[in-house]
């Protein structure tokens, strides 16, 4: 339900919007919860994969941690074993992921499998920290055969599992958390530092991208980027994390003016020093062949409209920047992009968080900008999939007493659309069924733009939509309209007029229930 204001302020007036025809009526709804579908008993993760059925979602996120399949993962020293091969892995390593593909496939539900840390301590260099050895200076060969046992897993043609078409490589590469070291001393001036994690995040695209064409995976979605969607400006060192527009323009060898590092400026940073244009394309084909750009749009606290202070952050409000620094990059190597209009976004992590976290929106501004963010993903014809991260919030940090330390304790994700204790919040009804009035201000007599989805139709079905208001103050609900929506995604994007103040809701027929937003 929204509510809706009529006024008679000129200055009140509904925006003018493009049409529907530019917007993205396509895109999937992604969807992400380690801790209930990677880490969850059996029977937890059948609940949970029907749930998420229940909500309509497309695809799951799935994050395929390297340190848990590998075998002897806290060994300094590699075992005797052919990495490139899965039954060369212990096969209970294996199960939790075979589990999942089945379960989703069983209930037409897609996979992507994100390949990330932590590591293996064998496949890690020598971290002077112990806390940050499970993601200190991966290995990219060794990566490469980890991504081939995996692709060769997930072929179609391995064990009777089903095949997983759709990759991303990394999580959050330039967040301290997933990837280190993200600086280093600069060897030309140790005084100085210079970031790193780009050079490493390259070489492990590279890995991935051969290994999944060796395994029959070259003309699968393959996604790179996966970045956070904030840094910490300009402090630099071994745990500072790095701007997501700065760290991209370093992963494709450019400096912060779109301009190619030479000389010793390349060098440490590992990248060309001659004919730079040529060699980085030659050399990293996965940069300029992936299907598009994973990015993780969070605000967490603040409205979806709001742009960040920062000019290299990017939230959801900011994805224009980040669409506009990914065609410079592609015009500056002339490269064709993957599609006329740019370089396609998958939004593969998003979410707001409630309380009990301290820093938190309430329940209801959750439900409403996940709501609002699905209508700016919905207008931005780049954008491929949305993913609401979680399902269930997370567990506080163990060994930390909430009632004392509440902003320790909570340092996990409370984003989810149910409680710890497995309470719907109304946000997953919001979910289910989205519903946002773009201007919930408008003056008597203008139309008011209406956008929604009825997430769980299938494909192929056309459902009918009833846009129902209700008077201030009444407790009657009147339909203003009906409208029938259509597959795959079933988007609503319409324009009525409204009789007067009060609100708006979507009420729609799951088979013989009635279902509202």
């Amino acid at each position: 339900m929204t509510r809706l204001r009529l006024l008679t302020a000129a200055a009140l007036l509904c925006a003018a919007l493009p049409s529907a025809a530019v917007a993205s009526p396509s895109q999937e709804s992604m969807f992400q919860d380690d801790p209930q579908l990677v880490y969850g008993a059996p029977e937890q993760v059948e609940q949970t994969l029907d749930r998420l059925a229940a909500l309509g979602v497309d695809r799951l996120r799935i994050s395929v941690f390297w340190q848990l399949v590998a075998p002897d993962d806290q060994s300094a020293r590699k075992p005797a074993f052919d990495a490139a091969d899965p039954a060369a892995y212990p096969p209970r390593n294996w199960e939790r992921y075979d589990r999942l593909v089945r379960g989703a496939k069983a209930r037409g539900i897609g996979v992507n499998f994100n390949l990330t840390s932590p590591i293996p301590r064998w496949a890690a260099s020598e971290s002077p920290r112990e806390d940050i050895q499970k993601t200190f200076g991966p290995s990219a060969s060794e990566f490469g055969q980890f991504v081939r046992a995996v692709g060769t897993r997930y072929s179609g043609t391995y064990a009777g599992l089903p095949r997983v078409d759709y990759w991303s490589v990394w999580n959050e590469p330039n967040q301290a958390g997933w990837l280190t070291p993200q600086w280093s001393n600069d060897p030309r001036d140790p005084k100085r530092q210079i970031e790193v994690a780009p050079h490493t995040y390259r070489g492990l695209v590279a890995a991935a991208h051969t290994a999944l064409a060796d395994t029959g995976h070259g003309t699968d979605t393959f996604l790179i980027g996966e970045t956070a969607p904030k840094g910490q400006q300009d402090k630099r060192g071994i745990t500072q994390s790095i701007d997501p527009l700065r760290f991209l323009r370093s992963v494709y060898c450019l400096d912060n003016n779109l301009q190619f590092f030479r000389g010793t400026s390349a060098e440490v940073r590992g990248c060309p020093q001659s004919e730079p244009a040529k060699t980085l394309v030659a050399q990293n084909p996965g940069l300029f062949r992936s299907t598009g750009y994973a990015h993780h749009p969070y605000e967490l606290l603040l409205a979806p409209t709001r742009e960040s202070s920062a000019p290299d952050w990017v939230t959801i409000a900011d994805l224009g920047d980040l669409s506009r620094e990914l065609r410079r990059i592609y015009q500056r190597y002339g490269q064709a992009m993957p599609e006329r209009r740019g370089v396609p976004l998958y939004l593969t992590e998003y979410g707001y968080q409630t309380k009990p976290d301290p820093l938190s929106v309430s329940f209801a501004r959750q439900a409403a900008y996940i709501n609002q963010s699905d209508y700016i993903a919905f207008r931005n014809p780049l954008v491929r999939a949305v993913s609401q991260f979680l399902l269930v919030d997370d567990a506080p940090v163990p060994g930390v007493d909430p009632r004392k330390n509440p902003r320790d304790a909570y340092l996990t994700f409370q984003s989810g659309l149910r409680t710890l204790g497995g309470k719907p919040k109304p946000s997953q009804r919001a979910y289910r069924t989205p519903l946002h009035v773009v201007d919930a201000r408008i003056r008597p007599g203008a139309r008011a733009r209406v956008f929604g989805q009825v997430r769980p139709a299938r494909a192929a079905q056309r459902e009918r939509v009833r846009i129902q208001w209700r008077r201030k103050g009444s407790k009657r609900w009147r339909t203003l309209a009906t409208r029938t929506v259509s597959g795959p995604q079933h988007f609503l994007n319409v324009r009525l007029r409204v009789p007067a103040s009060g609100a708006l809701r979507l009420r729609w027929q799951d088979g013989r229930r009635p279902v509202v937003s």
